[in-house]
């Protein structure tokens, strides 16, 4: 159970926590943060806030509680629940920069450690929520007009734009769930995050493309192939179609600029989506001209060639998600992060390089070999300094493991 005092509540426990440690440091404007067991403190840490920043005075943790990842889980409920805005700053070097480090903090030019702006991972999370929001909005718009004038105009390929603008609605909704739930931080029963949910929704998205795509070609072809007397759709569809080709256009820039960076696998797919939807309004004004000028076919061909178009692009985004679910490795990443160690330390062999993804994070494992005669905590230190160093150059990189070989003569 983890639990926040301020000075105020913890008074009447002081005895306790200087029994805890005879060090226990005392703020009137300090922050309290434990962890505990039914009434048993496993472990504290005390904050001071200055301005926007945080400072960690002391983190303490039982003697016969130590490694077991009770310090990580405490700072972790911190950073993730406590702190809205600002920096977690240590002023000093301590014996646990090693495991500072691990947890993210990094080193600053006067020797401090720090988590800077713990605020900036909500921004991936905002700034994606307002893009699939607007998109939301917008698609609303057109879908509502599309069929309208779709209807009341007699043209069959501005309707099937409009249920393709319906169906958007549903994938953006499903994009946003999934922007919320990929930011929820990681936990005991899921230690590697939600990010992946990201490329599950995503997949949906592709599935739901397809559906849709079926059934505006099916009812394409069926009236292509009735003999029914085809209506000769109004003028009036044209600006429509065209109002909805700049309107797509915008959305596209918006959400492949966000996309990429924020690394969101199903906002690109939703951009691609958009992309393809320029085409298919543009299509569509094509197909009304036509229909009007030439014959009222036109019509109903662009509206199936706008389903075919609707199904290629829900394939391509299933295979492509599908390379992220399936840990497809990205060749030129591992070879980066090879280079990055041969020019940087002294380490000669690095193998067995593999990657995976989830979200906009990415998990390193890899193999080096050192001398055999070197001692385990020389080697464990080269261990925890290369982990270190790779996750301050390469901030995609969550996690690295590194198995130490020993060099064959």
């Amino acid at each position: 159970m983890y639990k926040s005092y301020s000075f105020d509540e913890i008074k009447d426990k002081l005895d306790i926590f200087k029994k805890l440690d005879d060090e226990f440091p005392i703020f009137e404007d300090g922050l309290y943060f434990t962890i505990e067991k039914k009434d048993d403190v496993i472990g504290y840490a005390c904050l001071e806030k200055k301005e926007e920043n945080y400072y960690l005075k002391r983190i303490f943790i039982k003697k016969d509680s130590r490694f077991k990842s009770h310090g990580k889980k405490l700072l972790a409920f911190i950073i993730n629940k406590k702190i809205k805005k600002g920096s977690l700053i240590i002023e000093k070097d301590t014996p646990i920069d090693g495991f500072l480090v691990k947890l993210g903090f990094k080193k600053m030019e006067n020797g401090s450690l720090s988590i800077e702006d713990v605020e900036h991972k909500e921004q991936r999370k905002k700034e994606g929520q307002k893009t699939v929001i607007s998109s939301i909005f917008w698609n609303i718009i057109l879908a509502a007009t599309k069929i309208s004038f779709g209807y009341i105009g007699k043209s069959r390929a501005l309707l099937a734009d409009g249920f393709n603008s319906l169906s958007d609605v549903a994938t953006s909704s499903g994009i946003l769930l999934g922007i919320h739930f990929s930011n929820i931080p990681e936990d005991e029963d899921h230690p590697f995050g939600h990010e992946k949910i990201e490329s599950v929704i995503g997949v949906i998205m592709g599935i739901f493309m397809i559906l849709t795509s079926f059934e505006l070609g099916k009812g394409g072809l069926e009236l292509l192939f009735s003999g029914e007397k085809r209506e000769i759709p109004e003028m009036i569809t044209v600006y429509f179609a065209l109002f909805s080709s700049v309107v797509k256009y915008f959305m596209y820039k918006q959400k492949i600029r966000v996309g990429i960076e924020t690394e969101n696998s199903a906002l690109i797919a939703d951009a691609k989506d958009s992309r393809n939807d320029i085409f298919a309004s543009l299509s569509v004004v094509l197909g009304i001209i036509f229909s009007i000028y030439v014959n009222p076919i036109f019509d109903i061909i662009i509206s199936i060639l706008v389903s075919v178009l609707i199904f290629k692009e829900g394939v391509s985004v299933i295979l492509d998600i599908t390379d992220t679910i399936l840990d497809k490795q990205d060749v030129e990443f591992v070879h980066e992060i090879k280079r990055y160690i041969y020019d940087n330390t002294d380490i000669k062999n690095v193998h067995d390089v593999m990657m995976r993804k989830s979200g906009d994070k990415v998990f390193l494992e890899l193999h080096i070999r050192v001398p055999k005669d070197m001692t385990v905590y020389v080697a464990h230190k080269i261990s925890d300094d290369l982990e270190s160093s790779i996750k301050q150059d390469f901030p995609s990189v969550k996690n690295v493991i590194i198995h130490l070989d020993c060099i064959i003569d």
